[in-house]
C-alpha cells in the first residue's frame, strides 16, 4: 500500500471538487463549507491506514464532492422544515391564545348556555357530573353519596347525553 499526502492531494483536485459542488450550490459561502466538510472525510479517509487507495482517484473525489453536498442539502432540508413546523405551530398557538373582543363574547355566551341547560337536570345528576368533574372516581362519588356504583355510571352518561343534546339542539356545539 502507498502513503498518500493528503494535503498535496486535497490541492490538486480542488479545483475539481470546487467545479463538482458548484454545480450543485450556487451560495459561494456555502460551496465553501461544503468544500472544507469533503476535504475532511479525504482527510479521515486516509488517515485510516488499512484503506485502499482508490484505483480512480479523481472519480472517487468527484462522487465524494457529490455526495457530501446532497447530505449538506438534506441537513439544510431539514433544519428548515423545523423551523417551518415550529413557525407553524408558534402561529397556531398565537391565533388559538388571543382573546379577541368577540372570542370573549362567544365564549361567555356558550358558559352561559352551558349553565341554563346543566339548570335543567335533575339535582342528584348535578351533584354527581359536578364531582365527576372534579376528577373523583365512581367509587368516590357512590361511596360519599351512598348510591350504587351502578347508578353513578348512569347518571354521568344520562346527564352527559342529555347536556350535549340540549347544547346541539341550541346550536352552541
Amino acid at each position: 500500500m502507498e502513503t498518500v499526502n493528503v494535503e498535496k492531494l486535497i490541492e490538486a483536485h480542488r479545483p475539481r471538487m470546487e467545479k463538482t459542488i458548484r454545480k450543485l450550490i450556487k451560495n459561494s459561502s456555502l460551496v465553501d463549507d461544503i468544500l472544507q466538510d469533503a476535504s475532511i472525510k479525504i482527510f479521515r479517509y486516509f488517515s485510516d491506514k488499512e484503506k485502499e487507495y482508490p484505483e480512480n482517484i479523481e472519480a472517487w473525489i468527484t462522487i465524494l464532492s457529490k455526495n457530501t453536498t446532497y447530505d449538506h442539502l438534506r441537513k439544510m432540508k431539514r433544519n428548515q422544515d423545523t423551523v417551518q413546523h415550529v413557525s407553524e405551530e408558534y402561529k397556531h398557538n398565537i391565533s388559538i391564545n388571543t382573546e379577541t373582543p368577540e372570542r370573549a363574547f362567544l365564549s361567555k355566551e356558550m358558559i352561559g348556555e352551558v349553565k341554563e341547560v346543566f339548570q335543567t337536570l335533575d339535582q342528584e345528576t348535578k351533584n354527581i357530573l359536578i364531582l365527576r368533574n372534579q376528577g373523583r372516581s365512581y367509587e368516590e362519588i357512590a361511596a360519599s353519596l351512598k348510591i350504587s356504583l351502578a347508578k353513578v355510571k348512569t347518571r354521568v352518561f344520562r346527564g352527559r347525553k342529555k347536556l350535549m343534546d340540549a347544547l346541539k339542539s341550541k346550536g352552541v356545539l
